[in-house]
């Protein structure tokens, strides 16, 4: 049964990633600073406002999944090197705002107790480039969730996430780090 709830999962994330498509904020054409951003250590990705949000169930309950990305599939997001691009990934039990609490992985997602409001936080770097991306999910902390008047969904980090490098698409980012901290300023 957790091994259906985990692929589910999987494939609701896969899909709403998928769909995303990505865009890209042209740093060029503006010289103010982005008011959503996140940082993969020293790496900036603006936000520019590109992102998919879904809600099925997994089991008895419902799971959001939303994806906000900063590359789209013509590169965009070039100003990190091989770091360049960046999406992350949030699936969290249920669909009101509130703060919610990070757990490693999946399956501590589909074991957790909903009233805990788990959330699961990835971050995808290097898909802006065709050297290979690095995956990061994080290990603990809260995000705090908003919602706005058009019904999108805002994440905020309390502070710094710990995060360790789960998968590497097409060989990874060369000498990407196995931990990385992640900061989100109002991602949506």
């Amino acid at each position: 049964m957790k091994n259906i709830r985990n692929a589910t999962l999987a494939v609701i994330a896969s899909m709403v990633l998928a769909a995303c498509g990505g865009g890209g904020s042209d740093s060029g054409s503006s010289t103010s600073a982005p008011t959503s951003y996140w940082t993969m250590n020293a790496y900036t990705y603006a936000n520019g406002g590109f992102s998919a949000q879904s809600t099925g169930r997994v089991g008895d309950r419902p799971v959001t999944v939303v994806a906000v990305s900063t590359a789209t599939m013509a590169g965009g997001d070039a100003s990190n090197g091989a770091y360049s691009g960046s999406a992350l990934t949030f699936s969290f039990a249920g669909t009101t705002p509130g703060t919610y609490t990070v757990v490693k992985d999946k399956a501590t997602f589909i074991a957790a107790d909903p009233l805990t409001n788990p959330i699961v936080v990835e971050s995808n770097v290097g898909i802006g480039v065709t050297t290979g991306a690095t995956l990061y999910t994080a290990a603990s902390g809260q995000v705090t969730i908003s919602k706005d008047t058009a019904g999108k969904f805002h994440f905020d980090s309390v502070a710094a996430l710990p995060a360790a490098k789960t998968l590497d698409v097409l060989g990874g980012v060369a000498g990407a780090p196995a931990a990385m901290a992640l900061t989100i300023h109002d991602a949506y």
